[in-house]
């Protein structure tokens, strides 16, 4: 039985692991006042940032909807799936895990739904993995099964410029109300529970990059792992960030990358550090 992977564009899976997996990806959408596109299809990284540096009101970002889920399961049954394992960002905070279960009912072959409870790439990892696993033979079952000890070990960290934009977006209530205190400060915000949650606050960007390196080593320990550094916008910052990230974790295979719309969220030059230990299948 062939399994193919189709995965969110929030899920931020790099281009080449797509290509080379075979992946699925399914646009969210990012509006712009009245304008709404297909990220990545209708409206490009670049484009995507100059119009938030040149628009007058905050863009947002919608899940796809289920026609899209529908087109994607129906062209990986044409390329030859048997089954279907959509893999998607959090449902405690975004409707594409719904959008994905409601497709299933118009899917040619047998179709799931995995909720990896988190955002970008500790999403992303889950879903490599995923494909990765249905490249290896292994049924729809085992992958699921394997899923579920990946979820529970894989964490992702980031930290805005400022609370702004994450704000005003309402995918984080916790902070609601919270501006006048957060906005001189730089927080640490993590995926727990499906839900972003802030769990510290530190004076400088260098303390909350020191932070979430330190936070990250903590939770995964010095095993083999699947590292991921992503900004919005913000490559030389960055870059310097994943040397410190190298220098403190055990990196197995690394990643940098644009976590692109997330910046309709975080804002431009938010970071993000990701983490997901190997798993004794990829060894």
């Amino acid at each position: 039985m062939a399994v193919r992977i189709v995965t969110d564009s929030s899920a931020n899976v790099p281009e080449e692991y797509l290509s080379r997996l075979k992946i699925v990806e399914v646009p969210a959408v990012v509006n712009f006042g009245q304008e709404s596109y297909l990220y990545k299809k209708e409206l490009s990284l670049e484009a995507f940032y100059e119009r938030l540096a040149t628009s007058e009101r905050l863009p947002t970002t919608s899940q796809p909807l289920p026609r899209g889920f529908a087109l994607a399961y129906q062209q990986a049954a044409a390329e030859g799936a048997d089954e279907i394992i959509a893999v998607t960002v959090t449902s405690k905070i975004s409707g594409t895990y719904n959008s994905a279960v409601i497709a299933c009912e118009d899917s040619p072959v047998p179709t799931r739904v995995w909720d990896t409870l988190h955002v970008s790439m500790a999403a992303g990892w889950q879903t490599i993995a995923a494909a990765e696993m249905a490249a290896g033979g292994l049924s729809a079952q085992q992958i699921i099964e394997h899923l579920e000890r990946i979820r529970s070990r894989v964490r992702m960290a980031f930290t805005p410029v400022n609370l702004k934009y994450l704000i005003a977006s309402g995918r984080a209530p916790r902070l609601q109300g919270m501006i006048g205190d957060l906005l001189n400060i730089k927080p640490i915000l993590v995926t727990e529970d499906g839900y972003l949650e802030p769990v510290a606050r530190v004076r400088t960007q260098r303390k909350a990059q020191e932070h979430m390196v330190e936070m990250i080593a903590e939770q995964i320990g010095g095993v083999p792992c699947r590292v991921a550094v992503g900004h919005c916008n913000a490559l030389a910052e960055a870059e310097a960030f994943a040397e410190r990230v190298r220098a403190a974790l055990n990196v197995n295979e690394f990643v940098l990358f644009d976590l692109g719309m997330l910046a309709a969220l975080g804002g431009p030059g938010l970071l993000g550090l990701g983490g997901s230990p190997v798993e004794e299948w990829q060894s």
